[in-house]
């Protein structure tokens, strides 16, 4: 589905008429994934680039006694090897986070149109960039926020994620994460990040159940998270972040 790759990339930059048609031209092969949890690494397509249509699914590291540090976090629209397009090599470990749909376009034909398409270009180099100014801001967040505080950044940050490709309803959202897969993003225990929800289930600014979180008030969420949107690099957040009831 690469309407969903043309949603992402414009909402970082706009792009020409031409540039959106070469974008929904391109073919690609649906690759469905059923199981959660499941190890990405080894099945995808060699020569592809393979972009969420539903679901999530992470990067991470494993530690020799069986701890994991989750390292990023990829929703619909995000593209998972594109490092591995530019520059060659092996993919990092990759697991679904919940059933998956993607789309693998062949490396020949979006190598075509980026020969030919300059703004393209500079488009999916851009989400690549975004894509480290988030991991330098879960450094931040590991290294120097609260827990009650990198919980509240990690939901305002999924939530705009989300809307800008159109995956939000209203305030609601999918996050598809059990709280032991939530403690790996955070660096907090399982039985920390419990007590931070329930903290920010009392305070009335959230819920969250079976997979899917609401948001009561996002400006009050993001002051308490200490969050800011400018390093999502998104053209207008405040047309996508929920208003208040």
């Amino acid at each position: 589905m690469t309407e969903l790759l043309l949603a992402r990339l414009e909402s970082h930059m706009p792009l020409e008429p031409a540039d959106r048609a070469g974008l929904l031209a391109l073919p690609a092969q649906s690759r469905q994934f059923s199981a959660r949890s499941s190890t990405l690494t080894g099945k995808l397509i060699d020569n592809h680039v393979h972009v969420i249509d539903e679901g999530f699914a992470c990067r991470y590291r494993d530690l020799p006694d069986g701890r994991r540090q989750i390292l990023s976090i990829l929703v619909p629209g995000d593209i998972i090897d594109l490092r591995q397009f530019v520059l060659g090599g092996t993919q990092p470990l990759l697991a679904a986070l919940s059933p998956l749909s993607m789309s693998a376009i062949p490396n020949e034909k979006l190598l075509k149109l980026l020969e030919t398409s300059p703004r393209a270009t500079r488009a999916l180099w851009s989400t690549t960039l975004v894509e480290e100014s988030i991991s330098r801001e879960w450094l931040v967040s590991i290294g120097k926020r609260s827990a009650l505080e990198r919980v509240a950044h990690l939901l305002c940050e999924v939530y705009l994620r989300l809307a800008a490709v159109a995956r939000t309803t209203g305030p609601r959202f999918p996050l598809p994460l059990t709280q032991s897969e939530l403690a790996d993003v955070l660096g907090l225990s399982t039985v920390h990040v419990n007590r931070t929800l329930q903290e920010l289930r009392k305070s009335g600014l959230i819920t969250f159940q079976s997979g899917m979180v609401e948001l009561f008030d996002f400006d009050a969420l993001a002051t308490l998270g200490l969050f800011s949107p400018g390093y999502l690099h998104l053209r207008d957040p405040g047309k996508i972040k929920p208003v208040p009831a």
